[in-house]
Order: structure tokens, then sequence, then C-alpha cells
């Protein structure tokens, strides 16, 4: 099958499945906008990547799902994470680390929590098709990989019209309802790789961070401290810590979104006092629900 042939039986299948993501799909992107748009970016678009964006620039509705977890970026919201990304990661490599998120990868599939489909670009020229990997940046793991976007989509829209993927139409999320059977559509398709990698050194520099003693305490830091420290400079980034937000003025999608990264629990007490006079239905200190994410896959046998 076709990428055309999957994209255009993935619309017909949320027409008439999942409409809140059909009426959210935006206008294709013609190849002289997706140029313009990319003008700045060192690396060229895979033909598949292309023909995605010129099937539709992604969703109007930030908050509406098209994977488990995971919502369809516009090109252009997808190059301002991308960029994002790209300084905290350029950042921890000057500093001895990781250089987790080179520029050669944009996230197109992404959500408040970071979870993010990485599509890996050649930096010589343009090629057929593109790597689309799943990986949870809050966690610090690489969870599956197909050798193709198209490989990726179809494997999805097989899941939705079996219910393994199941829409739940009041929030507009896509929900695994059998990690099992998910794995094994998965493994009909060519995959680099389905396991959770462990990204080491992914160590925050702080203010007054300049010297190889700042390496040494780095080193001192576990893999989940040092993620967790990644996320912190991440979410102020991205205007998702709960020190950056107003107490007297956040509203309560803010703080839901937040709640999703950050249990209320550890928010500053005035922030916890405003989610809870706006929600009014859990006290303010209870730890939020974990979010919506795709579950880490075992290693196949």
């Amino acid at each position: 099958m076709s990428l055309k042939t999957t994209l255009s039986s993935l619309e017909s299948w949320l027409n008439t499945s999942y409409r809140a993501a059909h009426g959210s799909l935006q206008p294709g992107l013609s190849d002289q906008d997706i140029d313009a748009l990319l003008a700045d970016w060192p690396h060229r678009l895979s033909d598949d990547v292309h023909a995605l964006y010129r099937w539709h620039d992604g969703f109007e509705d930030a908050q509406v799902e098209l994977l488990p977890g995971l919502s369809f970026l516009p090109l252009a919201e997808a190059l301002a994470l991308g960029s994002a990304l790209w300084e905290v990661s350029a950042a921890q490599a000057k500093k001895g680390g990781v250089d987790f998120f080179p520029s050669a990868m944009l996230p197109v599939f992404s959500d408040a929590s970071n979870d993010a489909v990485l599509l890996v670009q050649g930096a010589e020229g343009p090629s057929p098709s593109t790597p689309a990997q799943v990986v949870a940046l809050q966690r610090g793991q690489r969870l599956y990989a197909f050798e193709r976007l198209e490989d990726l989509l179809a494997a999805s829209l097989d899941l939705l019209r079996r219910g393994v993927y199941r829409v739940d139409q009041e929030r507009d999320r896509v929900e695994v309802t059998d990690e099992a059977q998910a794995q094994a559509a998965w493994r009909r398709y060519p995959l680099l790789y389905l396991e959770g990698v462990s990204v080491a050194e992914l160590a925050e520099p702080g203010p007054d961070d300049s010297g190889p003693d700042d390496l040494d305490d780095a080193e001192d830091l576990s893999d989940e401290q040092q993620a967790e420290n990644l996320m912190s400079n991440l979410m102020s980034m991205l205007g998702l810590h709960p020190d950056d937000l107003d107490p007297a003025t956040a509203s309560l999608d803010e703080l839901s979104d937040l709640a999703e990264l950050v249990p209320p629990s550890e928010w500053p007490d005035a922030l916890q006092q405003r989610f809870h006079e706006l929600t009014t239905h859990e006290p303010a200190n209870a730890p939020a629900d974990p979010p919506a994410a795709l579950p880490a896959p075992k290693d196949p046998e």
C-alpha cells in the first residue's frame, strides 16, 4: 500500500469514525509553502514527509490526538517546537552531554508531555522515506521506530479500525487498549527497534555552571535526575513550568496542561489553590492523573 493510499484511507476512517480529528485537519501545503517554511532549516524533508504535509498541514486543535498521546502538528509548529528542542540539546552537547535531539530531527507528532514522533532527515539531500521514531523525552526513552513513516501510519490505521487504538470521543484522545495486540501489529512492518532505551548524560547546566567542575557534578547525577533537569528546562522554554504561571491569572486549560507534566502537589501553594478553585471537584494537593501516553513496549522475544 502506498503512502498516498494509506493517507486517503486514514482520512476516510476519520471522517466516519473520529469526526473531531477529521474536522481539525487543516488544508495541505504546496511544495512552495513547505520550501518557504523550511528556508532556514539546514536539512531536507524526505518525500514521504512532503507527502504528509501536502495531504494536510496538521491539526488546527492541538488537543486532538491522531495517535495515542500524540497530536499532528502543523509544519510551522513542528519547526517551532523543534527549535526549542534543538537549542536545549545543543546546550547539553556543549556541556559534554548527549546531543539527544539533533537538528536533523523534526517533531511532526507531539503533545504537551513531549512524547514525540521524531522524523530523522538526511543532511545531504532529499530521500524517498525517513524512519519514524516514537521517543518519550520525559522518560529519556526511545519506544519504537518504523523504517518508514508509511508503515507507522498503516499500522496505526489498522489498530484504529480494530479498536486496539480506541478513540475517546469526549476528550478527543486515542488510547491503547491492548499492548500485546499493538506490538503484534507493529511487528508486521519493518522496525528499527521496539524497546525502551535509556538516554544518559542529559544534565541541565545551571546559570553559574561554566567549568569542568560542573561536568563532574553532572556525572554524579542519575539518569533519572538528569532527565528531570532536562524536562524542567524544556517546560520553562515552552511556558509549562509551575514557576512560570501567575496564580492570579492562570487559566484552567493552562493548569490542566501543566498537571499532565507535574503533579499539582508539587506546585507552589498559590497555584494549587488556583487549580482547586477552578476545578472544585478535587483537593488542591491531589496528584494529577498521569498523561495519556504510549506504554513502553516490551523487548521482542
